[in-house]
């Protein structure tokens, strides 16, 4: 079953940050470190199903997007849902901070709904990605929401300040 337990994250929004920039040794300032995370929301609006929101990120150049982000080497599942998972609950939320650069890709192959009490597949969403050279999304929040959408499985993708 997978109600049991509550999702986890790690945040780091908790870790006190700096009012200004400090200097490096070199005397130029070190970047903002507000701006060196994204924040990653994923909400399961499903009201019955639960979602394994299958969340890729790569912070390095890709030759090919998606393909190249869609592999098991970027798959992220630590500190996302139950116990680390993957998994959302129906009607829950998580959190994550991830590391954010210029070259940051993130995306869902649009997560697995399955049945919140036997853990069968009941659908697939879509895929969906962002990258940060064309969006800027270092020092945002992105919003990867799933849930029902049309009658069909599906996730919405949306950036915030």
């Amino acid at each position: 079953m997978l109600g049991l337990l509550g999702g986890c994250g790690f945040d780091l929004s908790s870790l006190p940050l700096p009012d200004a920039p400090v200097p490096t040794d070199d005397g130029a300032p070190n970047p903002d470190p507000s701006t060196t995370i994204v924040t990653v929301r994923f909400r399961n609006l499903a009201v019955v199903e639960a979602v394994n929101v299958e969340f890729y990120a790569a912070n390095t150049p890709l030759d090919s997007v998606p393909d190249d982000l869609f592999v098991e080497g970027n798959l992220v599942t630590s500190s996302i849902g139950v116990a680390g998972t993957g998994i959302i609950e129906p009607l829950r939320e998580d959190v994550l901070n991830f590391p954010c650069t210029s070259d940051l890709v993130l995306g869902t192959l649009g997560g697995s709904f399955l049945d919140n009490e036997t853990g069968d597949l009941l659908g697939m969403g879509n895929q969906r990605w962002a990258q940060d050279s064309a969006l800027g999304l270092c020092g945002r929040e992105v919003l990867l929401e799933y849930g029902i959408f049309s009658s069909e499985f599906g996730v919405r993708i949306s950036i915030n300040d």
